[in-house]
């Protein structure tokens, strides 16, 4: 298999509509979905066109939506977002990064979608920034993010309520020069 976008353990390739019957066996997990943007529960209906509309917004250029496959075994183990272009400015967000398989996380699997993920972002499309939010009781997330080589550059008080108590979200933020001083430009 082609290994257009690559790292050292994952790939990032277009969705499929066959994924959703892989990605619905994990996808209603409340232990992943309570860090993710919406934490409803989900149908094979809604994760089929969840994938036919990122896959519209990807051939239109206005958002890329990946899968995350091993390359050991082109095993489908996440999805990664990248929204809310700006081609102008040239910025984006990191809206979701998830390793929906329990048995790919906390092995290294997060942390290099999450480079080649920014890696695509200033290197293939030249952007400039790339920023994400995060809440405040994932603290394993903003921990692994500020390793990772984001700042936190802002704070929006009280924004997300989780079972039965509000949060504040942190914006974290990382420039085309920081990555690259840290990661380099991966081999394509």
């Amino acid at each position: 298999m082609m290994n257009m976008y690559h790292g050292d353990l994952v790939r990032l390739r277009k969705l499929r509509r066959a994924d959703a019957e892989i990605i619905l066996k994990h996808w209603n997990d409340y232990s992943l979905r309570q860090y993710l943007p919406s934490p409803l529960p989900t149908s094979l209906n809604d994760l089929e066109e969840f994938i036919l509309s990122r896959n519209e917004s990807y051939s239109k250029r206005e958002s890329f939506t990946f899968g995350i496959e091993t390359i050991e075994n082109d095993r489908l183990i996440g999805l990664v977002d990248l929204t809310g272009i700006s081609w102008i400015s040239r910025f984006a967000e990191v809206s979701q990064i998830a390793i929906f398989d329990p048995e790919f996380r906390g092995k290294g699997f997060g942390l290099d979608s999450l480079r080649v993920t920014l890696d695509f972002a200033f290197f293939v499309l030249d952007l400039h920034a790339v920023h994400l939010w995060v809440e405040d009781f994932n603290t394993s997330a903003i921990s692994f993010y500020k390793k990772f080589g984001f700042k936190t550059s802002g704070t929006l008080r009280e924004l997300v309520y989780r079972d039965g108590s509000r949060y504040d979200v942190k914006i974290m933020d990382i420039l085309k020069e920081e990555f690259e001083e840290k990661y380099g430009i991966l081999p394509k």
